[in-house]
Parts: structure tokens; sequence; C-alpha cells
């Protein structure tokens, strides 16, 4: 009995640290790959599958992280579930979804109810 639960422990040991390994791995290579994107990612690992959360600016930015992610030497599988793309904060200008692509901003419209 013990010697299976000490088996059992071991493997859930293993299994921890080796989630902890890919996690730093893909914190790296986010960092590496873009270091200002990295500081909005966060990144869990739980059994070889990535969870990813935080935000980004556009999908290709998304899909980047996600692409990176994958790129990663024990990643059984990535989940971005939890990424938001086009999180807007007052004051700011949206961006467009392919924001890449499009350099222009419009200026935002000032509506003013007539009092009749």
């Amino acid at each position: 009995m013990k010697i299976h639960s000490f088996q059992h422990y071991s493997h859930g040991l293993e299994m921890a640290v080796h989630d902890a390994w890919i996690t730093a791995k893909v914190k790296s290579t986010l960092a590496f790959s873009d270091p200002t994107l990295s500081l909005h990612i966060n990144v869990k690992t739980h059994a070889g599958i990535v969870g990813l959360s935080g935000r980004v600016n556009t999908h290709r930015q998304c899909e980047q992280v996600m692409d990176l992610a994958r790129s990663v030497h024990g990643v059984a599988e990535v989940d971005a579930s939890d990424l938001q793309t086009h999180v807007f904060t007052p004051g700011s200008f949206p961006e467009a979804p392919n924001a890449e692509e499009s350099t222009e901003r419009r200026p935002q419209s000032s509506t003013k109810m007539d009092d009749k």
C-alpha cells in the first residue's frame, strides 16, 4: 500500500514539475518574442495543457501567442478561451480587428441632442 502511495505521489510531483517547466518555457518564449506583449499574458499549465489568459490588441497577436505556446516542447494542447482581444478602456480609441494593416484612426463622434 505504501509503495503504491509513493508511486502515485511521485508521479503527481513529476507532473507538477513538468507543468512548471512548460509554463516557464512558454513565458520565456513569449518574452523573447515580444516583451511588451508578454506582460499582458498569463500562463498556467495542467497536465501539458497550457491555458492562456490576459489581453491582446488584435486577432493576429492572439494567433501569434497561441503559435508560440504550441511551439514549446511538451505542450499537448493550448487553451486560449480566456485570452481576450479588443478590450477597450474608457478614453481609449478602439482598434480595428486587423489593426496592423490599418493605421487610420477615426475621431470619436460627438452627438448632442438639441432641446426644442
